[in-house]
Protein backbone atom coordinates (compact mmCIF):
# COMPACT_ATOMS: atom_id res chain seq x y z
CA UNK A 1 0.00 0.00 0.00
CA UNK A 2 1.31 3.42 -0.93
CA UNK A 3 1.40 6.33 1.51
CA UNK A 4 0.84 8.72 -1.38
CA UNK A 5 -2.65 10.18 -1.40
CA UNK A 6 -4.27 10.69 -4.77
CA UNK A 7 -4.40 14.32 -5.87
CA UNK A 8 -7.48 16.38 -5.09
CA UNK A 9 -9.01 19.43 -6.66
CA UNK A 10 -11.63 21.80 -5.34
CA UNK A 11 -14.38 22.75 -7.77
CA UNK A 12 -16.69 25.72 -7.31
CA UNK A 13 -20.35 25.04 -8.03
CA UNK A 14 -23.61 26.92 -7.78
CA UNK A 15 -27.22 26.85 -8.79
CA UNK A 16 -28.23 29.17 -11.63
CA UNK A 17 -29.47 32.02 -9.42
CA UNK A 18 -26.54 31.78 -6.98
CA UNK A 19 -28.65 31.22 -3.86
CA UNK A 20 -26.64 28.05 -3.28
CA UNK A 21 -22.90 27.92 -3.88
CA UNK A 22 -20.56 25.23 -2.69
CA UNK A 23 -17.08 23.80 -3.08
CA UNK A 24 -16.57 20.14 -3.93
CA UNK A 25 -13.18 18.57 -3.19
CA UNK A 26 -12.51 15.34 -5.05
CA UNK A 27 -10.03 13.68 -7.38
CA UNK A 28 -9.50 15.84 -10.46
CA UNK A 29 -12.22 14.95 -12.92
CA UNK A 30 -9.63 14.56 -15.67
CA UNK A 31 -7.51 12.25 -13.46
CA UNK A 32 -6.83 8.70 -14.62
CA UNK A 33 -9.53 6.42 -13.24
CA UNK A 34 -11.99 9.20 -12.45
CA UNK A 35 -15.32 8.74 -14.17
CA UNK A 36 -18.46 10.83 -14.21
CA UNK A 37 -21.68 8.83 -14.11
CA UNK A 38 -24.17 9.38 -16.91
CA UNK A 39 -27.37 7.56 -15.93
CA UNK A 40 -30.40 6.88 -18.12
CA UNK A 41 -33.01 6.67 -15.35
CA UNK A 42 -36.00 8.97 -15.61
CA UNK A 43 -34.88 11.61 -13.10
CA UNK A 44 -31.25 11.75 -14.28
CA UNK A 45 -32.40 12.09 -17.88
CA UNK A 46 -34.95 14.80 -17.13
CA UNK A 47 -32.57 16.76 -14.88
CA UNK A 48 -29.54 16.34 -17.12
CA UNK A 49 -27.48 14.90 -14.28
CA UNK A 50 -23.79 14.11 -14.74
CA UNK A 51 -22.77 12.75 -11.36
CA UNK A 52 -19.84 12.05 -9.08
CA UNK A 53 -20.03 10.33 -5.71
CA UNK A 54 -18.22 12.12 -2.88
CA UNK A 55 -18.19 11.87 0.92
CA UNK A 56 -20.52 14.31 2.67
CA UNK A 57 -17.58 16.32 4.01
CA UNK A 58 -16.23 16.88 0.48
CA UNK A 59 -19.04 19.41 -0.09
CA UNK A 60 -18.75 22.77 1.70
CA UNK A 61 -21.50 25.34 1.22
CA UNK A 62 -20.32 28.93 0.78
CA UNK A 63 -23.78 30.39 0.11
CA UNK A 64 -27.01 28.89 1.38
CA UNK A 65 -27.02 25.60 3.28
CA UNK A 66 -27.64 22.00 2.32
CA UNK A 67 -30.60 21.89 4.72
CA UNK A 68 -32.26 24.73 2.81
CA UNK A 69 -32.30 22.96 -0.55
CA UNK A 70 -35.68 21.51 -1.47
CA UNK A 71 -35.89 17.76 -1.94
CA UNK A 72 -37.86 15.33 -4.04
CA UNK A 73 -38.17 11.57 -3.65
CA UNK A 74 -40.02 9.02 -5.72
CA UNK A 75 -40.49 5.26 -6.27
CA UNK A 76 -38.72 3.49 -3.37
CA UNK A 77 -37.94 6.79 -1.61
CA UNK A 78 -34.33 5.65 -1.18
CA UNK A 79 -32.73 8.78 -2.62
CA UNK A 80 -33.60 12.43 -2.13
CA UNK A 81 -32.83 14.75 -5.04
CA UNK A 82 -31.96 18.28 -3.93
CA UNK A 83 -32.66 21.41 -5.94
CA UNK A 84 -32.89 25.19 -5.60
CA UNK A 85 -36.49 26.28 -5.08
CA UNK A 86 -35.78 29.64 -6.73
CA UNK A 87 -34.19 28.63 -10.04
CA UNK A 88 -34.85 24.88 -10.12
CA UNK A 89 -31.22 23.81 -10.59
CA UNK A 90 -30.71 20.14 -9.72
CA UNK A 91 -27.71 20.27 -7.40
CA UNK A 92 -27.20 16.84 -5.91
CA UNK A 93 -28.75 13.72 -4.46
CA UNK A 94 -28.25 11.80 -1.23
CA UNK A 95 -29.41 8.44 0.03
CA UNK A 96 -32.03 8.53 2.74
CA UNK A 97 -32.11 4.75 3.12
CA UNK A 98 -29.85 3.37 5.89
CA UNK A 99 -26.94 1.35 4.53
CA UNK A 100 -27.36 2.65 0.98
CA UNK A 101 -24.53 5.05 0.08
CA UNK A 102 -24.47 6.37 3.65
CA UNK A 103 -22.27 9.40 4.16
CA UNK A 104 -22.16 10.22 0.44
CA UNK A 105 -23.50 12.98 -1.74
CA UNK A 106 -24.01 12.50 -5.46
CA UNK A 107 -23.11 15.83 -7.01
CA UNK A 108 -24.19 17.14 -10.43
CA UNK A 109 -20.99 18.32 -12.15
CA UNK A 110 -23.01 20.37 -14.65
CA UNK A 111 -23.16 23.02 -11.91
CA UNK A 112 -19.34 23.23 -11.62
CA UNK A 113 -17.75 26.46 -12.86
CA UNK A 114 -15.48 26.36 -15.91
CA UNK A 115 -15.71 22.59 -16.40
CA UNK A 116 -15.09 21.31 -19.91
CA UNK A 117 -17.64 18.51 -20.18
CA UNK A 118 -16.15 17.17 -23.41
CA UNK A 119 -12.89 16.41 -21.57
CA UNK A 120 -14.53 14.10 -19.01
CA UNK A 121 -14.56 10.32 -19.03
CA UNK A 122 -18.07 8.95 -18.53
CA UNK A 123 -19.35 5.74 -17.03
CA UNK A 124 -22.75 4.80 -18.39
CA UNK A 125 -25.23 3.59 -15.78
CA UNK A 126 -28.41 1.76 -16.73
CA UNK A 127 -30.56 3.22 -13.96
CA UNK A 128 -33.66 2.67 -16.05
CA UNK A 129 -33.27 -1.08 -15.45
CA UNK A 130 -32.48 -0.86 -11.72
CA UNK A 131 -34.19 -3.02 -9.19
CA UNK A 132 -33.48 -3.11 -5.46
CA UNK A 133 -31.19 -6.12 -6.02
CA UNK A 134 -29.22 -4.50 -8.83
CA UNK A 135 -28.86 -1.32 -6.76
CA UNK A 136 -27.38 -3.34 -3.89
CA UNK A 137 -24.93 -5.00 -6.33
CA UNK A 138 -23.89 -1.54 -7.55
CA UNK A 139 -23.29 -0.42 -3.97
CA UNK A 140 -20.96 -3.39 -3.47
CA UNK A 141 -19.14 -2.57 -6.72
CA UNK A 142 -18.64 1.06 -5.68
CA UNK A 143 -17.32 -0.03 -2.28
CA UNK A 144 -14.80 -2.36 -3.99
CA UNK A 145 -13.71 0.45 -6.35
CA UNK A 146 -13.28 2.76 -3.35
CA UNK A 147 -11.10 0.18 -1.56
CA UNK A 148 -8.91 -0.19 -4.65
CA UNK A 149 -8.48 3.60 -4.97
CA UNK A 150 -7.61 3.93 -1.28
CA UNK A 151 -5.03 1.14 -1.60
CA UNK A 152 -3.19 3.02 -4.38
Amino acid sequence: MSDTKPPTQTYKASCHCGAFAYDVTTAPLNHEGTEVVRCNCSICTRNGYLLIYVPDDAVTFTSGAFEDLKSYTFATHSVAHYFCASCGSSCMARSIRPGFFEGMKVVNVRLFEDLELDKLKFKEMDGRSYTKESAEARVAEIEREKEVREAL
